[in-house]
């Protein structure tokens, strides 16, 4: 591995929303996560940690808040043998850098360039000044298990010379890193495996975005009724810019009665199948189109757990679903395991799944 992220403060390892600021940021602009580092700030043993991770790495990227920027940039002069100098009006920073701009500075030690970057909670971080030279991607396969998807890239994978890594995503959906050697020839490979898998590649880390992005060329309009998910599937497609091009809206109905009110499943239904049912699904997708004239909906109810499950219908049976304003539709039902978070994140994109079947001419033309 040749990158390594360092968080130094415990004022930044405990603040949760932060640190996901950080890490998004971070994968944004390097492609992925890397090995994660943390040290408290007045760890004595900081300047040898900061030392030995130079030796191991190529690329360091250290974020601290004021305190700890300071400290690290003072460690870093000494270890490079350099002085601080006063960069901006409040800012020490040493004096041989090789670039700084914005609450952030790059210097070399041993084998690596260092980043050090600002981190204040509730504040903009400063700016990355590395770049990862690597020759990587990430892809998704669709409906297809990992042993499979294995068993038709290595070939492939070693013609090109690639190194790939596989992982089960979800239940229909396989993640794919795949790195040029010195060697390799990446392109080739990702040319070969949109051939071999044409109606099954999502060139993309995130199905979500790959779906954000097809959405927002063709223009289709889309909106959500979620139940169990209570709009962590809409939140996923929000992620991404422009979507208030293609974004109707979404109704969270956990309740039946407000199933009933506001998306008009009725009341025969729920109380003959119940609100974690096929029956019920479908009728959450067509009250959705019904309330936004989109032209997809998508649509979930569950049983997210730890409680209320039962012999008929466990923990982790959740339905999910998509129709088109043309009637078409999907409805599927998974059995999932996992936490409460875990199953509910699955589910969303179970039913984006649902999307990629009802129209695959949409996104895999």
């Amino acid at each position: 591995m040749k990158d390594a992220i360092l968080i130094i403060g415990d004022d930044l390892r405990i603040n949760n929303e932060f640190l996901s600021y950080i890490f998004s940021s971070y994968e944004e602009h390097f492609g992925e996560l890397v090995e994660l580092n943390f040290s408290p700030k007045n760890n004595k043993e900081l300047p040898f940690l900061i030392e030995n991770l130079s030796k191991r790495y190529e690329l360091l990227s250290i974020f601290g808040s004021d305190d700890s920027f300071a400290t690290v940039a003072k460690i870093l002069a000494t270890l490079s043998e350099d002085t601080l100098e006063l960069k901006d009006a409040n800012t020490l920073v040493p004096k041989n850098v090789l670039n700084f701009k914005n609450n952030s500075f790059v210097i070399n030690l041993n084998n690596a360039k260092i980043n050090l970057i600002k981190a204040n909670p509730t504040e903009k971080i400063g700016e990355f000044l590395l770049k990862n030279d690597r020759s990587f991607s990430y892809f998704n396969l669709f409906d297809i298990d990992a042993e499979s998807a294995k068993i038709l890239l290595e070939p492939l994978a070693k013609t090109y010379e690639i190194k790939i890594n596989l992982t089960q995503s979800t239940q229909s959906m396989v993640l794919i890193r795949a790195e040029a050697n010195k060697f390799g020839q990446l392109e080739g490979f990702m040319q070969g495996t949109r051939t071999l898998f044409s109606q099954k590649i999502i060139e993309e880390r995130d199905p979500v975005k790959f779906i954000a992005q097809k959405l927002i060329k063709t223009g289709k309009k889309i909106t959500f009724a979620e139940s169990c998910t209570a709009g962590l599937t809409v939140a996923r497609l929000a992620k991404f810019g422009g979507i208030s091009a293609i974004l109707d809206g979404s109704l969270v109905t956990y309740a039946n009665e407000i199933k009933h009110s506001w998306l008009g499943v009725n009341n025969e239904i729920l109380n003959t199948y119940g609100a974690v049912s096929e029956q019920c699904v479908r009728a959450m997708l067509s009250g959705a189109l019904n309330s936004a004239n989109s032209d997809f909906a998508l649509a979930i109810s569950g049983i997210a757990g730890p409680d209320g499950g039962s012999e008929q219908k466990p923990v982790g049976t959740v339905f999910v679903g998509a129709m088109s304003s043309d009637k078409n539709i999907v409805v599927e039902r998974l059995l999932l395991n996992g936490n409460r978070s875990y199953i509910r994140e699955q589910s969303a994109l179970g039913a984006y799944a649902c999307l990629l079947r009802l129209k695959p001419e949409i996104f895999f033309s």
